[in-house]
Parts: C-alpha cells; structure tokens; sequence
C-alpha cells in the first residue's frame, strides 16, 4: 500500500525555507468491531448519559471539568478550551540540533517520513547536510489543532520526523546495578555471549508477525465459512530460577534452528 501525504508545509531554518510532505511511516492493524445486542444482533452504541437518571446528554449540553479533590472541581466551557489550541500554521520550525546520541529511545514516540515538495534540490542538501554532521534536529510543529514537538533525522537518504515525548512524559528511573551476592560469573556471561550469537542474524521483520491478530483472523475466516475452528490457549512458560541452567536450555534448543 502506497503512503499518501497527511500533511504539506515546509522546514524553517533561520531564513532558509525547504518545503516537505509529511507522510505516516507506520500504519495500525487494530480490528475493529461492530457491538451487537446478544439476543437479536441488533446493532448497539454508546452515548453520553446522566448518571443520576440515565438520561442521554446531547454534546452541547457537555462540559468538562477538571477535578481539584473528592468534592470540587473547576468547570472549562467550550469556547475557553477553543482558545487554548495553537494557531493553524504549515511550518516546521528547526529549534536546534544536538548529538545523535543524546536521546535515549524513551523519547521517540510516532515515525514519519518527509518527502519533498517541488524543491528537491533544497530537500536533499538538506538531508545530505544533516547525516553529515550526524545530529538530529529538534522541532515543532502544528497539526490536526495540536502542538507537536519532534526529532528530525536521516535514514536511506531521505528526511525522517519522529515525534517526542514531553519532558514530564519521560521517568527519571534509578540507577540498576547487580547486587553484590549475584554478580554474574564469568561463566554465565560467556553463556548469555553464545546464546546471544545463536539467534543472531539479519533483521527480517517480515518473520515476526502478530500472533494474536492472526489467530483472530483465521477464527474470523473459518466462521464466515460456517467452519469450527479448534481453540487452543497458549500456555505460559514457567521460568526457571537458575539463570545458567535456563541459558543452557536455551542454548540447546537453539541449535540447530533456523534464525527467524
């Protein structure tokens, strides 16, 4: 399936303007499903309702309220809320840029790609500059009413946007350190070093697919064909608490196998 643009503007450096195409880099296998009343499969649907008496409250009728304790609350009216949204804008503005290594995966959130927009020739010495210098560029941006701030890089000669997590989302987590009573020994190390060996090989993400949404999918197909399809629920593995003895059983079952 072919990537279409969900959203066109352009790339503020200063004074030097790149125009782009931001496209969605991932794309989501959520199964969606209709709710049916169990007796006659009528269709059934959510509404909004009181919950004093059960009476449906029509949307503009609704607030939303932010609660201080048990027992107050501060009310937001529509058009207060309305005001809070940044102003429409098609422009991404570069903030600054810093070392590639200096975010830590906790700080990427969604991936997209940037494709060019008539200037090609702006765009792609723009993408050469910046794998260049090995950095990644920091950005914000506003789409859909919503402030977004985001991590500008290069992969396979072409722009790359990811969008970040906010200062407050990220967790300062302490420090993990072995303790001193199991330290690892130098043999269950070397163990870990060949199991890690046993399984490597090339990344093929085409072998690692959704088992459940398979499972549900081949359930979905046998009923639509008036099949009964045999249900069987995995079973959780039991770990074991000996870390070498679990590494040699790994190991063994290892060898031999295909790496997927």
């Amino acid at each position: 399936m072919s990537a279409r643009a969900i959203w066109k503007g352009a790339l503020v450096l200063g004074q030097h303007q790149v125009p782009v195409k931001l496209y969605s880099a991932v794309q989501d296998q959520v199964v969606h499903f209709h709710l049916l009343h169990d007796k006659d499969l009528t269709p059934v649907e959510q509404r909004i309702v009181r919950k004093d008496n059960g009476r449906e409250v029509p949307k503009e009728a609704q607030r939303k309220a932010f609660p201080l304790d048990a027992e107050r609350a501060v009310i937001l009216e529509p058009d207060e809320l309305d005001k809070l949204e940044p102003a429409a804008d098609r422009t991404i503005e570069l903030l600054r840029f810093v070392p590639r290594g200096a975010l830590g995966d906790q700080w990427f959130d969604r991936p997209y790609v940037l494709g060019p927009d008539d200037d090609d020739g702006a765009y792609f010495a723009l993408a050469q500059a910046v794998d260049a210098k090995d950095r990644i560029g920091i950005a914000r941006w506003v789409m859909r009413d919503k402030r977004y701030l985001g991590a500008l890089s290069v992969a396979d000669g072409y722009l790359r946007m990811t969008t970040l997590r906010r200062a407050e989302q990220v967790l300062d987590l302490p420090a993990i350190r072995p303790d001193k009573a199991r330290t690892p020994s130098d043999a269950e190390v070397k163990l870990a070093e060949q199991l890690i060996d046993s399984i490597t090989g090339a990344f093929e993400p085409e072998q690692w697919q959704n088992e459940h949404r398979e499972r549900l999918a081949k359930l979905i197909d046998a009923k639509a064909k008036g099949s009964k399809l045999r249900l069987v629920k995995p079973e959780r593995k039991e770990p074991t608490g000996d870390l070498a003895e679990s590494l040699r059983a790994s190991l063994a079952a290892s060898k031999g196998k295909k790496v997927a």
